[in-house]
């Protein structure tokens, strides 16, 4: 039986070797290309997906917490995603954006202030497909832990 290129993005990406890699070695890279480059150069960006630069405020420490991350438009506004993968904790930038809902994120050279909620009923049902279309991996996460957290920015 030969299998989708999507099959295969989804289950490597699902990995536990491969969210290692992209924990510890794909984002901390990605996030100093990003600043050097005032956003123009990402490892994880193509054109299936976007990155932008999401810096919160640490729940604990008050202190700035810079990650990138995937996102989405949805008119003037921003989606962005987190899907536990059913065996690490959940993202620190999560937590700190139900803490503290209001971060500055960074697109190319364009860095502006956005307040974040969590999306709706409805709007998770319209903008999954979306999130999954970037990011195939969310939906094997999600189906191994049954945990997501999707967040729409507004501009402050």
């Amino acid at each position: 039986m030969t299998r989708s290129p999507t099959y295969w993005s989804r289950r490597i990406s699902g990995s536990k070797p491969a969210v290692w890699l992209v924990k510890h070695v794909v984002a901390p890279v990605d996030r100093q290309l990003l600043r050097l480059t005032g956003g123009r150069v990402s490892i994880s960006a193509r054109r299936s997906r976007s990155v932008l630069v999401l810096t919160t405020t640490g729940r604990r420490t008050g202190a700035p917490r810079t990650t990138p991350v995937f996102y989405l438009r949805d008119g003037a506004r921003l989606v962005i995603c987190n899907v536990n993968p059913g065996f690490e904790r959940t993202n620190p930038w999560v937590l700190n954006l139900r803490r503290t809902p209001v971060a500055q994120v960074q697109i190319g050279s364009d860095v502006s202030t956005y307040r974040a909620r969590e999306a709706t009923a409805p709007e998770l049902e319209r903008l999954w497909p979306r999130l999954v279309t970037i990011w195939p991996a969310y939906q094997a996460h999600f189906e191994r832990s049954g945990e997501r957290t999707v967040f729409v920015l507004g501009r402050e």
